[in-house]
């Protein structure tokens, strides 16, 4: 369907969309590298429950490395394919650059910009250029690819000898150094991905906001997925998986006010400064429709989730939780599409053919990611038998979890 309203909307539009929808697939694939690294050096019984999940999630990442290859095709004369005129001259138009010729505006040759928005894009342009922007991207598949899929030879190496020693510092060679390399990956990627669109504007705190909304979206996956693959084979009431389900549900809690955190940070420092280089990201997210949006943001982002999973019950029954995750997954690609929406049309949103485009993009990214990813949890067993986490119980010091005896009341 994205495909065919390319003839109808332009290739610009196509191109927008397609990049919007990448994001939340890659961002669950590369969400559930972190966590896997995470809980190989860290431990504790949430990781081995989500484990096998996370390996599947890492090995999708060649896959989500050829999702990424057309949207280099926006870096080329394609983008202008049956393209649009694009107003240049409404009210708005100032709150960013914008192209015609190229999804990310800075890779435009013959982009015509004002005197002092040129002087920052010439100074801009040791790391913003095209050959730069592939190699980075090059480089950062490469390496997560490495990561991923040499966690997953050790692992299969545990499943046929057997837990060791040696094996568990193997996994820490990797992951320990991983999560700083994945972390620096992130920092150049998501300016290149997504903050670029606005080239004049930069944020020091993007590449967190950006990268932990991926692990927020993982987290959220793999809750929901742990849920699935047990109902009807497992008593997901029992002690046990109760336990589970609340260390789950408190990583949810812990990551959805972390990220309220940080955005809020980031809205309150560029508020605060007033930089004519910085306020226009929010101005063009709170005008023209745009508003309604993120007003909804603070609400179903933080304010829903929050007030729900504050509540201890909702994280030990599985039918409420694995529908709270989801809700966070939808909301998580609201979060994605009020980041990367307002660059194209800033100031401007109306629902219409291209929200069409945008959602169906979406619809056909996320089912055949989730499709390679399910095909690839079902090659092993729910549990890393030789883990030696399995013969441990998740352990809590929370009054409710402590059986007393009527005779001490």
């Amino acid at each position: 369907v994205a495909v065919g309203l390319l003839f109808v909307n332009g290739s610009q539009s196509f191109f927008q969309s397609y990049l919007t929808a990448f994001i939340l697939p890659a961002g669950m694939a590369l969400g559930s590298l972190a966590l896997l690294m995470i809980q190989n050096v860290s431990g504790g019984y949430w990781g081995y429950v989500i484990r096998r999940p996370a390996e599947a999630a890492a090995r999708t990442l060649p896959f989500v490395a050829l999702m990424f290859a057309p949207l280099l095709l926006g870096l080329t004369d394609v983008y202008a394919f049956h393209s649009k005129e694009h107003a240049h001259n409404t009210p708005e138009a100032h709150l960013n650059l914008h192209s015609d010729h190229r999804l990310w505006p800075w890779s435009d040759p013959n982009l015509e910009i004002e005197e002092h928005e040129k002087l920052i894009l010439d100074e801009k342009k040791g790391y913003l250029n095209d050959t730069f922007f592939i190699v980075r991207s090059a480089i950062g598949f490469g390496l997560w690819i490495l990561m991923g899929l040499g966690l997953n030879a050790l692992a299969r190496k545990e499943d046929t000898q057997g837990w060791s020693p040696e094996l568990k510092q193997s996994m820490h060679y990797i992951a320990a150094p991983g999560i700083l390399i994945h972390s620096l990956i992130i920092l150049f990627l998501s300016t290149d991905w997504s903050m670029s669109l606005q080239p004049v504007w930069y944020s020091t705190m993007y590449p967190v906001i950006f990268g932990f909304g991926q692990i927020l979206s993982a987290m959220a996956l793999n809750t929901a997925v742990f849920i699935y693959l047990r109902q009807g084979g497992e008593d997901l009431s029992n002690d046990v998986n109760k336990k589970i389900m609340r260390d789950l549900g408190s990583y949810l809690l812990g990551f959805t006010i972390f990220w309220t955190y940080i955005s809020f940070s980031q809205y309150l420092l560029i508020w605060s400064a007033n930089l004519k280089e910085e306020v226009p990201y929010y101005i063009a997210r709170s005008r023209g429709g745009w508003e309604f949006l993120t007003l909804a943001l603070g609400l179903g982002h933080f304010l829903i989730p929050f007030l729900i999973l504050l509540l201890r019950e909702v994280s030990r029954k599985a039918d409420i939780l694995w529908k709270v995750a989801v809700y966070i997954l939808v909301v998580r690609f609201l979060d994605i599409y009020w980041q990367i929406r307002p660059a194209f049309d800033p100031g401007h949103w109306e629902i219409g053919m291209e929200t069409v485009q945008d959602l169906a993009a979406l619809a056909g990214l996320t089912g055949i990611w989730l499709g390679l990813f399910f095909r690839e949890v079902s090659r092993f067993g729910l549990y890393p038998e030789n883990d030696p986490r399995k013969d441990t119980l998740p352990v809590h010091t929370v009054s409710d979890d402590v059986v007393i005896p009527d005779a001490a009341h």
